[in-house]
């Protein structure tokens, strides 16, 4: 039986591989930067790192030492942890509290303590019901030894955290502690108490501004300007903080304006929310919440839909005149 072929102009197209097509593609990470401009680049975009956040660890943290203290008591039914970096700070900070008297005349480095209070809090953590936001804090949790927890499914916002822990019966009464990733979240302690659990946020860093702006107020400028058309958003905080900026460069509705020209993604519904109380419609979310998944899908759409919008974008001129 002989294997059907296709005249020369007839066959199958392969699908486009996605591709920036040497368009500028402006990315708001902090600590995450490097790896997302080694995807844009991977996918044919220059990328320009406009840094929006920065964490600043809180000093003697008394709230994190409470938060030890009350675990090892049995003080609290549930904890709920958002991020990985948050869930180590939540140790290295907490682990202290828990460490045994230092003997006389011996070291830290001597008697091991530090590696004690860890090893303290992994069995607490361990001694109540865990709920983790995503891979990240469970990956930390394992660092520690901790395998019994439940994950939240994707996209892992308040609302699917709230879902979880509904899903593990009566809320009435239970003490509940949430690590905060940077920021309270609201919604999600306003739900917990809706259903009658007790509330204890748990602050380990909060989000602030670069030290240096410098980048962040260019980046800015140039999507005002028209001089880039694709941006992606990875986090409430960065859209807070653009804004802010913006702000103080007299460049918001400058900004809507050129964002509305151009390609805004958006990495989850919670990102999506908070671009829309900025008056800013995101084009599209990933499939999946995650950074490579976002680049890759901004890559495969970006075309299409600045030709939707009639906007060449900023393409070398030979991809403009083609």
């Amino acid at each position: 039986m002989s294997t059907p072929t296709h005249p020369p102009n007839d066959r199958p197209s392969r699908p486009a591989s996605p591709d920036f097509a040497g368009r500028r593609v402006i990315t708001f990470e902090s600590r995450r930067a490097t790896e997302m401009a080694s995807l844009i680049q991977r996918y044919g975009g220059v990328p320009v790192t406009a840094p929006a956040l920065r964490e600043v660890t809180i000093e003697r943290n008394e709230r994190a030492l409470d938060f030890a203290r009350r675990l090892t008591g049995a003080e609290f039914d549930l904890v709920i942890l958002l991020t990985g970096v948050g869930t180590r700070a939540l140790v290295a900070e907490a682990a202290p509290a828990l460490q045994p008297p230092q003997a006389e005349g011996v070291t830290s480095d001597q008697d091991g303590r530090g590696a004690q209070g860890a090893s303290l809090m992994a069995a607490a953590l361990s001694s109540v019901q865990l709920v983790v936001r995503g891979p990240k804090p469970a990956a930390a949790l394992r660092e520690l030894g901790v395998t019994r927890f439940v994950t939240v499914p994707e996209p892992n916002t308040w609302r699917e955290i709230l879902e979880v822990v509904r899903g593990l019966g009566d809320l009435s009464g239970k003490r509940v502690a949430v690590q905060e990733h940077g920021a309270p979240s609201h919604e999600l302690y306003a739900g917990l108490e809706a259903a009658g659990a007790r509330v204890t946020p748990v602050p380990v860093y909060r989000w602030a501004l670069p030290e240096d702006t410098t980048a962040l107020r260019q980046g800015l400028r140039l999507l005002a300007d028209g001089d880039a058309a694709i941006t992606l958003f990875t986090s409430r905080a960065q859209v807070e903080h653009a804004l802010h900026v913006a702000a103080e460069e007299g460049l918001v509705e400058r900004l809507r304006a050129g964002l509305a020209r151009g390609v805004v993604a958006s990495i989850g519904p919670v990102c999506s929310e908070a671009l829309r109380a900025e008056g800013i419609e995101p084009d599209f979310e990933p499939e999946h919440p995650k950074m490579g998944h976002l680049v890759k899908e901004a890559a495969a759409r970006s075309g299409e839909i600045l030709a939707r919008k009639g906007n060449p974008g900023d393409a070398p001129a030979s991809a403009q005149s083609s």
